[in-house]
């Protein structure tokens, strides 16, 4: 099973009380009366300063708590009067989600209008009665509604505002399906209003599912920097021509890209419900550009929720400097697998291009893995190949299963492992394990024959899970295409993983 992360709660053993003595039960000990804060909001919807929003839409508020109705209005001003909304009508509700309060103003807003809301103090209360304290100074709640011509917008990621944005993408959510414009989506850095990327809507960049716009920025974002986003008029429509307003001016989309996670583990996909990386670093997986399926998340009696890899699916990490190892900084990575064998030699996880084993970079594959069950048994089992890209010149490592001495347990049996590849760029090591027990052979694999970074700097193939880094070498056999399993708890650090190291993940993931 995965592993729970127990938190400690450290209860006081004595509590000094002026006055008179004051016998405490152990109910009271956890009483919650001692909380004196004030409920705040966390989350605005929509986002402050948003344009192109519904004409019917609710206004949404996430507090940091839960909540019950106060007293006091929400106003709606537009450029033609205002609406007045007592709480305590039925016109705001507080949701299943008891932090959130849901606003359904009685009449639609007018198209085409810039909107500002103001929240009176005590409009809710905490469950103890601590009020709210009302729009913050400094803090204005504003948006744009759609014009009569135009399409309406209903969310957008990064949200406005954010301080943890992704470095690689932005979201568009629409309140109809809509289909590519033309004009193009770019981003600027809010420092000296520079442009880092311009991406035309009718390129591949940009990905269009129903209400969904996916937007792919070729060069990441830097840590902790301030962004805007400048977005042409018309550059989505919907099927009836309607057209998207755009993002013309640096307030309407602006945000601070994450900080990172200011530790060696770079990825972590726990791959429970989606595939999010929650390393601190935001360098979340995305469904591979070429798959004919989709990565999907079921419950499994052993692990609880993990991502199910059917024929055809495949997953890729962004591209990134930290993604990209070279021969001086560790690099480890350590993932679940549970699989039954097939033939051939279909690639697990790789940022190579597999068509040959010349070609930079890495694979992890199994490969006669229908005849190789385990020690003594025929077939190689399953490898790990490592070619640095030197120009052509030889520089490719093998590990393989069948040649470890003793020889390393199989891959493909239909069981849960752990396979961890560490590269020990100190000691110019290799070192692979399964189950958290490493296996080798008597003369080590020595890093020095690599000369060159262990990636394609012409290519640039991402890290790719069920593929190789094209995203192509599966889907070119009958017999590759088929591959499919499970994959769960994929990490990936800038340093070389110690074996005792290793053998506590391995332990902690069991539990």
């Amino acid at each position: 099973m995965k592993k729970v992360n127990n938190k400690q709660f450290v209860l006081p053993a004595l509590m000094v009380v002026l006055g008179i003595g004051l016998f405490m039960s152990c109910k009271e000990k956890f009483d919650h009366t001692i909380d004196t804060a004030n409920p705040v909001i966390v989350s605005y919807n929509p986002a402050s300063a948003v344009e192109g929003i519904a004409v019917n839409s609710n206004l949404v508020l996430t507090f940091d708590k839960h909540i019950k109705k106060g007293s006091g209005e929400i106003v709606i001003t537009g450029s033609s009067g205002a609406q007045r909304i007592d709480v305590a009508s039925d016109a705001v509700t507080v949701g299943e989600d008891k932090r959130v309060l849901v606003i359904n103003p009685p009449d639609d807003l007018e198209a085409d209008e810039a909107y500002t809301v103001t929240l009176d103090r005590g409009l809710v209360t905490d469950l103890l009665g601590n009020e709210y304290m009302g729009t913050p100074g400094g803090f204005s709640w504003t948006f744009k509604t759609v014009g009569t011509s135009g399409l309406a917008i209903t969310s957008i990621n990064p949200l406005p505002g954010s301080t943890d944005a992704s470095l690689f993408k932005l979201e568009l959510v629409f309140a109809a399906d809509v289909i590519k414009g033309t004009g193009n989506i770019a981003v600027y850095k809010t420092t000296g209003a520079v442009k880092v990327a311009e991406v035309p809507v009718s390129g591949q960049a940009v990905t269009v599912n129903g209400k969904n716009v996916t937007v792919r920025l070729g060069t990441p974002l830097d840590f902790a920097t301030d962004y805007y986003v400048i977005a042409d008029a018309g550059s989505i429509v919907d099927a009836n021509g309607k057209a998207f307003e755009g993002f013309l001016t640096p307030d309407s989309w602006s945000f601070t890209t994450t900080s990172g996670s200011g530790n060696n583990l770079i990825v972590y996909l726990p791959m429970d419900n989606d595939l999010s990386d929650v390393s601190g670093n935001r360098f979340d997986a995305m469904q591979g550009e070429k798959a004919s399926a989709k990565v999907t998340f079921v419950t499994d009696p052993v692990r609880g929720r993990v991502a199910s890899f059917g024929a055809g699916s495949y997953a890729v990490l962004p591209r990134h400097s930290l993604l990209r190892p070279g021969l001086t900084q560790g690099f480890s990575f350590s993932f679940w697998t549970k699989l039954v064998a097939i033939g051939s030699d279909p690639v697990l996880f790789g940022n190579s291009d597999w068509d040959s084993g010349g070609n930079p970079g890495f694979i992890l594959a199994t490969d006669g893995a229908l005849t190789y069950t385990g020690p003594g048994s025929s077939g190689r089992g399953w490898l790990v190949k490592i070619t640095g890209d030197a120009g052509g010149a030889s520089n490719r490592m093998d590990w393989r299963a069948n040649e470890m001495d003793p020889q390393a347990p199989a891959l493909a049996d239909d069981q849960w492992h752990m396979v961890t590849v560490v590269l020990d760029q100190t000691a110019k090591l290799l070192h692979v394990f399964i189950d958290g027990k490493e296996y080798t052979k008597a003369t080590p694999f020595d890093l020095n024959i690599f000369l060159g970074p262990l990636w394609d700097s012409t290519n640039d193939y991402p890290f790719t899970i069920w593929e190789d880094g094209t995203g192509g070498y599966n889907a070119g056999s009958d017999t590759r295409k088929a591959l499919s399993g499970f994959v769960d708890d994929v990490r990936v650090y800038n340093k070389a993983l110690g074996t005792e190291e290793v053998k506590a993940i391995y332990i902690a993931d069991q539990k």
